[in-house]
């Protein structure tokens, strides 16, 4: 007697449903895999992006700074200018400078010149810089402020490595009598 096998499905068929439910879900990995892989490349271009992007505001952020320190500058040695002159104490003469009344809360001495050149401009750049607001137990190097007098005003340094002699010489004098007296520096 043969039993009727309509109950029961075809072995080979489930076996080709289980193949094509296979090749089903490895493709859907694959793809999944591929779009995660996409997906992560795009945000780390994006992280670097943004970095860049914040790089650039900082170095907007600090150009800004600079700029504006040095227009306030500008326009503090262009206020000055326009202060009545009054003749120093060794009396007027044509050729001789003349001062005005420093201004106490800039905390510094306001002098007014008949002109102003680069180079004085540049040294007074560098004062500026170096000691408008100096700790009074570390007080700037020589040897730095003089680099910095060679920079801004284009001198070459001596062959040893130092700075220009020139350069040393104004750094010298752009030093505080202060600091000369504390660290026995005399003329």
């Amino acid at each position: 007697m043969s039993e009727s096998t309509d109950d029961r499905p075809d072995p080979s068929s489930n076996e080709a449903d289980a193949q094509l439910s296979f090749d089903y879900w490895r493709r859907r990995s694959e793809e999944s895999k591929a779009l995660i892989s996409r997906l992560t490349d795009r945000l780390r271009k994006r992280d670097r992006r943004i970095e860049l992007l914040e790089l650039a505001i900082a170095r907007t952020v600090f150009m800004h700074h600079v700029w504006a320190t040095h227009l306030e500058r500008k326009l503090e040695r262009s206020s000055v200018s326009g202060v009545e002159r009054q003749p120093n104490v060794e009396g007027p003469s044509r050729n001789s400078a003349y001062t005005s009344i420093a201004d106490e809360s800039a905390g510094g001495v306001t002098v007014q010149l008949p002109h102003l050149t680069r180079t004085l401009e540049a040294l007074f750049d560098v004062m500026g810089e170096y000691w408008s607001e100096w700790d009074p137990d570390r007080p700037p190097k020589s040897s730095t402020v003089a680099r910095a007098i060679d920079e801004k005003l284009g001198l070459k340094g001596q062959a040893n490595g130092e700075a220009s002699r020139s350069a040393q010489t104004f750094a010298a004098a752009l030093r505080p009598d202060s600091v000369n007296e504390m660290d026995g520096r005399h003329r």
